[in-house]
């Protein structure tokens, strides 16, 4: 079948979509009704040498633990496992956390999804050049947000053009490519649900993403999206390539991730360029995976693996770049002892102290009016016990601080 029969076929499979999608074939029934672009749907008719794809429901999907990128701020992933499970709350805390930065009673989602009015966007068409979204500069834990919250609008708006790679386990499926795209998914099943209606008048079940399933996870074909994407950080640039030297000297000289005491020494284990040299032959292969064009590069972000786990944190959740983390790791090696003013560490525990209260009043308000009348008594005093435990908690602070 020639290109133009494939688009002519998937035109007009999609003009009957809503007159008799019974008569569609499965895979493009799925592909048009799961939020698939144009251009995947031409990739979904394309030649048999291509997996077929599938709608998978972002709810049996998990992130690989291993991945380059890191899309959601250290902090909220020390607090919560990144399981499909707790995707809501996790944006939940983080819009909490937005929001108490910010000031503000309300940091709603939903016009940007809708493609609303906003005040972002009244400041992009304004002179002042204000395109934060309440006239002060954004942090880099809202920027985070916001580069999600502008997937999932786009994906809403346009489709998805690119579907996500998965490898199928027994009971769940492993993503190898698209972690992004997957909590934007996750994002709009959140707020709309499924038989959402675009405004193309496409109806849309966000509860399933159009995936292909492969037999395993490949690090050069994660690594050759990465590249031709164009986006990672330099964190993300050092974890890709540790991941690649690991495959060419082989996974079994090396720990897993859950036998290594945090994430960064799963990759540091191959920091050490002497004992883990570029294998012979191996060196065009590596640059061109990593989208790099000189030697040194791999060189500087072999050494960003042995940066101190703080900095390291700070450049993956900063977004900052090679040059950058390299000039502070030089700033620190001739800083014997770096103090924290106290009113700051005061500010950032009130901080997450009061993240943690609203989050969880928030859920007992949602859950309130489900409790039988029988059992309120005694959730009355496991809210009081709670109460008692934040009280004393803001009692170390103020003595700490007096210290």
């Amino acid at each position: 079948m020639s290109s133009r029969e494939r688009r002519r076929k998937i035109q007009d499979e999609e003009n009957l979509l809503f007159a008799n999608p019974n008569t569609l074939d499965a895979k493009t029934a799925d592909a048009i009704g799961f939020g698939l672009g144009e251009l995947g749907l031409e990739i979904a008719a394309a030649d048999s040498e291509f997996q077929p794809i599938e709608a998978v429901s972002i709810h049996e999907i998990h992130p690989n633990t291993i991945q380059p990128r890191y899309s959601i701020p250290h902090e909220l992933t020390d607090i919560f496992d990144l399981h499909p499970n707790n995707i809501v709350d996790i944006f939940e805390r983080w819009i909490i956390e937005v929001q108490l930065e910010r000031g503000q009673k309300d940091y709603d989602i939903l016009n940007f999804l809708l493609g609303s009015a906003t005040a972002r966007g009244e400041g992009a068409e304004s002179d002042s050049g204000d395109t934060s979204t309440s006239g002060q500069p954004a942090s880099t834990k809202e920027l985070a947000l916001m580069k999600l919250i502008d997937l999932a609008a786009s994906i809403r708006r346009d489709g998805l053009s690119n579907p996500i790679s998965l490898v199928k386990h027994e009971d769940r499926y492993e993503i190898e490519t698209g972690e992004r795209r997957w909590l934007a998914y996750h994002i709009l099943y959140w707020k709309f649900g499924d038989g959402d209606k675009r405004l193309d008048g496409a109806i849309i079940n966000w509860s399933r993403i159009p995936a292909r399933v492969v037999t395993q996870v490949d690090v050069w074909r994660q690594a050759s999206e990465n590249n031709a994407r164009d986006n990672l950080n330099a964190i993300s640039r050092a974890r890709q390539l540790a991941l690649l030297l690991m495959d060419l000297h082989g996974w079994q000289n090396f720990r897993n991730l859950e036998a290594c005491e945090n994430e960064q020494s799963f990759y540091a284990q191959v920091a050490d360029g002497s004992a883990w040299r570029i294998p012979r032959g191996q060196g065009e292969r590596l640059l061109n995976a990593m989208g790099l064009s000189d030697a040194s590069q791999l060189r500087q972000y072999r050494a960003l693996l042995r940066l101190p786990g703080e900095l390291w944190r700070k450049g993956d959740d900063e977004d900052l770049s090679e040059g950058e983390l390299r000039k502070m790791r030089t700033a620190l090696d001739t800083v014997t002892r770096v103090t924290v003013p106290r009113g700051k560490r005061k500010k950032d525990a009130i901080s997450r102290l009061a993240a943690d209260a609203t989050q969880w009043r928030n859920k007992l308000r949602k859950e309130i009016n489900t409790i039988d009348s029988n059992n309120r008594p005694k959730i009355r005093k496991l809210i009081e016990a709670e109460i008692r435990q934040l009280l004393r908690l803001m009692a170390d602070i103020d003595e700490s601080d007096a210290n």
